[in-house]
């Protein structure tokens, strides 16, 4: 390797704070050029003083900055020719670019310019045994091979740098650095190529690129409807969605999604990748996962020799039952959670279980709103819980269990099942106790839908006052008159008419006729 080596990077800042690509290919500039090298960033812009003081905190040794109001829109067009004039000015040894959609133009706008050769879509880059000569590996027929590439000895080395592949340095507030600005003349126009307006798109709350769990389709999901698994199980996860490049053909999931030679490099701690055969494009693309989880029918596809587990199944298959699983360990560990904080408080948490449950939702991609609609519960309420201030009874479980549609019979002790079921009991004997009835559901008095004939003799109140209880009633009047008192509001029903309410509303009947008043009454309780 050369002594004081020089060696630009492209500073693309448009995304810089989003997708980090240029502090990666930053990183590795760094670490190509050693304890001796120089590492020049080249800024092109308007008003980027603060972000040039940023780049040197993560390790560019220089900035230069070219500053015009002409340059606040990216066009390859300037670009090219003043990064051009440049290198030919100062004569790099190097000069690597990520390799973002203007990047990879901008790349080959300046090495045709230069003459000089250009690899792309690099996923690795290093010198040889003697440190002379700069070596790369960029996957080529389709990703199904990977080519070393060599350079000649047109200077200066050029390659666009893959997303993900490498790993930018710590931020250093401290770190010193130069920034030597650069004058221009554009004040007169020097293309034909105008800029009219320029909208940012919005951004991915997750990028996938940043995402710690990743879960991947790949043709092997046969269908759309296939695919709506991996979604499934990537919300389960609280991770984001990946695809092959069959399945974004295929229309199954956007280009956004793609992971490979085209599309994105990942890093996540967890990846499940199913129905994916392990083309070397893709299998580039993942190499800095931690985890690796692989689902394909054939023992012998490739992606099994990167794997770290491995499932010979049908991904179409696999996946429904993988992800009702996945729910069933969600919800065990919410039971878990709940029972401890009951029992022993929510000191000894390191999450609480209104945490978890806030988490568990932020994960499903819900809002307050949307899990206050799937428990049939206040929006209030909700968000009481998430904050510990309300610690729900155990029905709340249920209802959450509903949300997620998980059974969870399986997950509850006995005593807990006793206190749900105890509830469907205290109504059924409370309310039994006090007037003339006759069960049109005998043996049900622990089931969630009851049945009564209900008779109230003339003149006469139900004794319990303003009585409530979770669920919902529905009053059929079948002999006499019924006076309802439902909250606030008094309903008058003769025979042949019905009411239907929440029984969490408090409600009290009388029999307000000569005769006696005979009711079908059904009781649902969660």
């Amino acid at each position: 390797m050369k002594k004081n080596l020089e060696s630009w990077v492209f500073g693309d800042h448009r995304n810089y704070l989003q997708d980090r690509l240029t502090l990666q290919v930053l990183g590795q500039t760094r670490a190509l050029s050693g304890d001796q090298g120089r590492v020049t960033m080249i800024l092109l812009g308007h008003q980027l003083e603060g972000i040039a003081k940023e780049y040197i905190a993560y390790g560019a040794h220089r900035i230069l900055l070219v500053d015009h109001p002409q340059l606040a829109f990216y066009r390859t067009d300037l670009f090219t020719t003043i990064i051009s004039d440049l290198i030919q000015e100062h004569e790099p040894e190097i000069f690597l670019v990520g390799a973002s959609e203007f990047g990879k133009e901008l790349a080959a706008r300046i090495a045709k310019r230069l003459g000089v050769g250009l690899c792309a879509n690099c996923i690795s880059l290093g010198w040889d045994e003697q440190r002379e000569r700069l070596i790369a590996s960029s996957p080529t027929f389709s990703g199904n091979y990977l080519a070393r590439i060599v350079w000649n000895t047109n200077r200066p080395y050029m390659a666009t740098v893959s997303s993900g592949i490498f790993s930018e340095r710590p931020y250093d507030k401290a770190a010193r650095g130069e920034i030597v600005k650069v004058e221009k003349n554009l004040n007169e126009p020097s293309s034909k190529i105008h800029v009219i307006s320029s909208v940012h798109e919005p951004h991915q709350t997750t990028k996938l690129e940043d995402s710690k769990v990743v879960v991947v389709g790949g043709r092997g999901v046969k269908n759309s409807e296939g695919f709506n698994s991996i979604r499934e199980l990537a919300l389960l996860l609280g991770g984001e969605v990946g695809a092959t490049r069959p399945a974004v053909d295929a229309h199954w999931t956007s280009h956004e999604q793609l992971i490979g030679q085209t599309g994105k490099s990942i890093k996540p701690e967890l990846l499940i990748t199913c129905g994916t055969s392990g083309a070397v494009q893709y299998t580039a693309a993942i190499r800095g996962a931690g985890t690796v989880v692989a689902v394909n029918r054939d023992p012998h596809a490739p992606i099994f020799k990167i794997a770290d587990f491995g499932v010979v199944s049908d991904a179409l298959t696999f996946l429904p039952v993988f992800n009702m699983e996945v729910k069933n360990h969600l919800f065990r560990e919410i039971t878990d959670l709940y029972r401890t904080q009951v029992n022993t408080g929510r000191d000894q948490l390191s999450i609480s279980f209104g945490q978890r449950i806030k988490k568990l939702r932020e994960d499903h991609k819900m809002s307050v709103v949307d899990l206050a609609e799937k428990t049939g519960q206040p929006l209030e309420y909700i968000e009481q819980v998430e904050s510990d201030s309300l610690t729900p009874p155990v029905s709340f479980l249920l209802q959450l269990s509903q949300a997620l549609q998980i059974d969870p019979s399986h997950f509850l002790t006995d005593q807990e099942k006793i206190q749900i079921d105890g509830k469907r009991q205290e109504g059924f004997i409370k309310r039994t106790q006090n007037y003339s009835y006759r069960t049109l559901t005998p043996g049900a008095e622990d089931k969630h839908l009851r049945a009564f004939m209900v008779t109230i003799e003339p003149r006469e109140k139900h004794k319990i006052v303003e009585y409530k209880h979770p669920g919902e009633e529905f009053i059929f009047v079948y002999k006499g008159e019924l006076e309802l008192t439902l909250g606030n509001k008094v309903f008058h029903l003769k025979q042949g008419e019905t009411v239907h309410f929440n029984s969490e509303t408090k409600h009290k009947l009388q029999n307000i006729s000569e005769e006696k008043c005979e009711l079908i009454v059904t009781l649902y309780t969660p």
